[in-house]
């Protein structure tokens, strides 16, 4: 499947995926993202053949997304090591956010994995995430920054496992908080900040070489 999208393919697929992640995507027709993208049905067809595999070009969309920027800050050389896991924590964070329709796909849709090629794509994201992650970290412990033998299976499983249930969790979360779950602009200026300082400082403290 192509990577590069034209601007119409790329409002077709976001229609999809708000329709995707409101309606379930077996209750959503292919007519319906037409209407919603204000194209008719034979143009989803000739940009994508199917709904199935129009979804497929969504998740490879947002895979892609995520790992461009990662992959922007790990290689970055004029950023040290805490400033790049500090990095990856805002913009993992920030892109979840800015994408919620997809990340409400991807929780309430499990049953889409059964296809194999959303299956790969999922696994070949977290992979290339705890990949990159592990990056930042060799160069941390290369610098003496970080200590050795980290455990970056768990500790990836921790950082986005965390800001995926984070995400999860919005209406218990804002509960707690006192906040209005309904309200997306408090969710973020009140909640996110506390995550992603807590995230931080939970990774540097298990990371940093402590000082004896």
């Amino acid at each position: 499947m192509s990577t590069e999208f034209t601007q119409k393919q790329i409002e077709i697929m976001e229609a999809a995926v708000r329709l995707f992640a409101d309606k379930g995507f077996d209750n959503a027709s292919v007519r319906d993202i037409a209407k919603a993208a204000d194209v008719n049905v034979a143009m989803i067809s000739y940009y994508f053949g199917s709904k199935e595999k129009l979804l497929e070009a969504i998740f490879m969309r947002h895979v892609l997304m995520i790992r461009s920027k990662l992959e922007e800050i790990v290689f970055a050389s004029d950023l040290a090591p805490v400033q790049k896991i500090d990095l990856i924590i805002d913009t993992y964070i920030d892109t979840i956010a800015a994408n919620r329709s997809f990340h409400l796909l991807m929780v309430r849709e499990q049953g889409v994995m059964k296809n194999p090629v959303l299956y790969e794509a999922v696994k070949s994201m977290k992979l290339k995430n705890n990949a990159l992650m592990k990056s930042a970290v060799k160069a941390g412990v290369k610098a003496g920054i970080f200590r050795k033998n980290v455990d970056m299976m768990i500790l990836a499983l921790t950082v986005f496992g965390t800001i995926n249930q984070a995400f999860n969790t919005k209406r218990f979360l804002c509960e707690q908080f006192h906040i209005d779950p309904n309200n997306d602009q408090e969710f973020l200026t009140l909640i996110i900040p506390k995550l992603k300082a807590h995230l931080k400082a939970v990774v540097k403290s298990y990371l940093l070489v402590k000082e004896s």
